[in-house]
């Protein structure tokens, strides 16, 4: 997705018109453009004759490729405007064509790229550091899309509002824009200096290129812009927005036969503080319509991450994102239970809170002209209760507290230093109400590059601190984590090494997401690049990697492993890759017995995989992987294969489907523990273990205009897992035949399982005005468990539609208020 030099798909070659001479003057080249102030009004209509551009000069000629022939003059020319007034910032282009009725014009939501379409983008870098951006995209169906720029890459979660039109006509299509300075973070300085790229996708040929040459042997896509000077007189305006919301709903669940209607109503707030930091609040937010989550059977003993879709918590939260310990799906996750020892004997729980309401949020965060951001975020989330249930008497219940009020907060600094160099400090802290669990975890990163951009030391520092309530008081354990690397970043052949350590006591998940910890490991990477096209490729690269693993305590050897593989692009730009992964030597496995101090031993093993991608301009184009794990010593093994097509009707009208098929045989893993009657651990237990998991996903979307469409999305996820034969895990990590049977009193399997998630996501998106949306979301949601291994599809599929579901649907109409707006009506 646009526009990282890294990532496919917008764009390809002039075949071989082009080819030396302009290579050698795209090297060394920094491109200035001047931008003009203008008196007269600009009409945004994708029509360049208002006499406003007659006053600018535009760059007229070639953009360089970045793909697929890094370097080379773009296929056809481009002509590009731009001018300002005190209020906004305007972009005008001709962007040649010597075929305009063939240009791809496929619709598609805001924001997504991922389709058959050219596009043009405006990027900038107020501060001029390489660092921090903005970049606003619109295609030549006159979708738009925006991003956020850092160094970790492109955040198009974040929007902005602001105006684009584009026309088709004889020489080619034209894009216009106007981007408010409400829509920009920029100095409040007389003179200014912008960074600034232009890029251009040119779908038919396959083709991205940019204004000012983008090298793909150097790293970064900010850091190699160009200039854009002229900028005289402006001043950050007030920047205050508001985004009230209504949303009726109403959900039917099957398994009690019981309907809930709701209505409710909020707003979130944008204040611009200062020409550099905004603050957004969430007031009574509502997230009624975020996407499903992809559920899958979990068998190990590591938490499952899954994907954030709440819009204040994926909007602009690029700078919270620094050391790698915020994880936002931990606010309004419900992490407490209810404790056995609490419940009288006659008790049970029958009903179970999902998730604890968001009371508000609030985020602060921005850059000072100097390169200093900072941030600050807060929320905050109520009590959640249990309900129990007393059978002994009728009708009596009570509410068991799972999960008290809570307080989120996350503290940033972070400093820009040359060279696309950083220094930054995050603070994460989780204060909950009462005598509960507490915690607080600090992070220093850096980076330093030379001035070449060439090489790069890299690391992190971080300190953990849990508060949990004992019998003497308040107890405090503490952990720590840090990370060396050293890295060649750029040129066609790139190196890193590095260790990474985190202790035994090291614990970010309290607002973090961390899988394991208690660990040392040390690592290697080499890897070679072509980005210009030879022989039968357009570009190939290879890669290696190394590692060693520890334990942090006791300091011992738990595996080691190389893997690599080589990928290309052929010129007809079909995408191909092969790869593979060896672990030499036994592997010590600490984790899966779910014990300290015992681990599960097991032989050498390896992995191979392949894939393949088609042209992706192609009405039916194809995705497919296939892959195998072997391990030799007792005959575990796994197979994969993996299929995407997608088929393009019309430029309205995408239809792709997803096919994903594992097949595991032999493999082992924890089953469960066995106690003795003074509650003494006994045995663990372990189980050979065959599973298939399937899982099918169907997408449907259907564009009316550049402004509304319908999105259609069903999942189905199957798994299944049984159990033939039991162990006993020694003290020395080896598996021994076990007595248990896992047959419960009646003499049936405890541990065989199917589980089914079956999604529909089907959403309604109207823009009404511009920032303002009104959306109608049907979901429908069943997950179903069986305690057998249900083999047969059509059977399990139908037990699962016979399975308790929970329908639901609504509507919601969110406007947007600019006071920017009002202000210039008035005046």
């Amino acid at each position: 997705m646009y526009p990282h030099p890294a990532k496919k798909g917008l764009v390809i070659l002039a075949w071989l018109i082009l080819v030396v001479a302009p290579v050698a003057l795209a090297q060394d080249s920094l491109r200035v453009i001047d931008a003009q102030r203008v008196n007269g009004k600009i009409k945004i209509d994708g029509d360049l004759s208002d006499s406003s551009w007659l006053e600018v000069q535009p760059f007229t000629g070639h953009f360089y490729q970045i793909q697929p022939d890094n370097g080379a003059l773009s296929a056809y020319q481009s002509k590009v405007f731009v001018a300002y007034d005190n209020r906004a910032i305007y972009v005008g282009a001709l962007l040649y064509d010597p075929d305009p009725q063939s240009i791809p014009r496929e619709l598609g939501i805001r924001d997504n790229l991922n389709v058959n379409v050219d596009a043009f983008a405006f990027t900038i870098d107020p501060l001029n550091n390489g660092l921090n951006g903005f970049s606003y995209i619109v295609t030549a169906a006159g979708v738009q899309a925006d991003a956020i720029i850092g160094n970790r890459g492109f955040d198009t979660n974040w929007n902005a509002v602001w105006k684009s039109e584009v026309s088709i006509t004889g020489e080619g299509w034209v894009v216009e824009m106007e981007i408010p300075y409400s829509a920009i973070r920029f100095p409040n300085s007389e003179n200014q200096v912008w960074g600034v790229n232009f890029y251009r996708a040119s779908k038919r040929l396959n083709e991205e290129a940019t204004w000012n040459f983008v090298n793909q042997e150097v790293e970064g896509f900010l850091n190699q812009s160009g200039r854009m000077e002229g900028l005289h007189n402006i001043k950050p305006p007030l920047r205050l927005s508001f985004l009230p919301y209504l949303s009726l709903g109403g959900e039917y669940n099957s398994s009690n036969k019981t309907f809930a209607r709701s209505f409710a109503g909020g707003m979130d707030m944008k204040l611009g503080i200062s020409e550099s930091f905004t603050l957004d609040m969430s007031l009574v937010p509502d997230f009624s319509q975020v996407q499903s989550d992809n559920v899958v059977l979990n068998l190990s003993p590591f938490e499952v991450r899954y994907d954030e879709y709440r819009p204040f918590f994926t909007e602009g939260v690029e700078l919270f994102s620094k050391g790698g310990i915020f994880y936002s799906r931990r606010i309004g996750q419900v992490r407490g239970f209810v404790d056995d020892n609490d419940l009288q004997p006659t008790e049970r729980v029958i009903e179970f809170p999902a998730s604890t309401q968001l009371i508000n949020a609030t985020k602060l965060s921005g850059r000072t002209a100097g390169g200093t951001g900072l941030g600050f975020f807060n929320a905050i989330t109520d009590n959640a209760y249990a309900v129990l249930e007393n059978n002994g008497e009728v009708d009596q219940h009570r509410n068991y507290l799972v999960e008290p009020r809570t307080n989120f907060n996350v503290m940033v600094v972070d400093q820009n230093l040359k060279n696309n160099s950083y220094i930054g400090l995050i603070n994460t802290n989780v204060i909950r109400q009462g005598d509960y669990r507490d915690a607080n975890v600090t992070v220093a990163d850096f980076q330093f590059r030379d001035q070449t951009n060439t090489w790069s030391f890299s690391g992190s520092g971080g300190l953990s601190q849990i508060f949990t309530v004992a019998e003497e008081g308040r107890a405090n354990s503490m952990g720590f984590r840090t990370r060396a690397y050293f890295s060649k970043v750029s040129g066609k052949f790139q190196f890193s090494t590095g260790l990474r350590v985190e202790s035994d006591q090291w614990d970010i998940n309290d607002l973090g997401f961390m899988r394991q910890n208690n660990q040392m490991v040390y690592s290697g990477r080499v890897s070679y690049n072509i980005y210009k096209p030879f022989s039968v490729f357009n570009r190939l690269s290879t890669r290696l990697r190394l590692k060693y693993e520890q334990l942090y305590r006791p300091r011992t050897y738990t595996g080691a492993g190389i893997g690599g593989g080589v990928s290309a692009q052929f010129r007809n730009f079909y995408d191909v890759g092969i790869g593979f992964n060896v672990n030499p030597f036994a592997n010590y496995d600490y984790f899966e017995p779910r014990e300290p101090g015992y681990y599960f031993k097991t032989g050498p093993n390896y992995n191979v995989y392949a894939y393949v991608g088609t042209d992706s301009r192609k009405k039916l184009s194809l995705g497919m992987n296939v892959g195998a794990w072997y391990r030799p010593d007792d005959n575990a093994r796994v197979m994969w294969i993996g299929a995407g097509p997608s088929f393009r009707v019309s430029n309205r009208l995408n239809l792709g489907y997803n096919l994903n098929l594992s097949i595991a045989r032999d493999t082992k893993g924890f089953v469960t523990k066995i106690y003795d009657s003074q509650g003494a651990l006994d045995n663990i237990i372990f189980g050979l273990r065959d599973q298939n998991t399937v899982t099918n996903t169907l997408d449907l979307n259907y564009t009316f205009t550049n402004k509304m469409g319908v999105n259609f999305r069903m999942r189905h996820y199957w798994s299944w897992v049984e159990h033939p034969r039991f162990y006993d895990l020694t003290t020395d990590g080896e598996l021994v035949d076990s007595n248990y049977t896992g047959l419960d009193e009646n003499g049936l399997p405890m541990h065989n399982t199917t589980f089914n998630a079956f999604n529909i996501d089907m959403v309604y998106s109207w823009e009404v005005a511009p920032g303002s949306f009104f959306t109608v979301i049907w979901k429908n949601q069943i997950y179903a468990y069986s305690g057998e291994a249900q083999k047969g599809f059509v059977d399990n599929l139908s037990e699962t539609f016979a399975a308790n579901g929970v329908n639901t649907l609504t509507m919601k109409l969110v406007y947007y208020i600019d006071i920017a707006y009002f202000r210039k009506k008035a005046t």
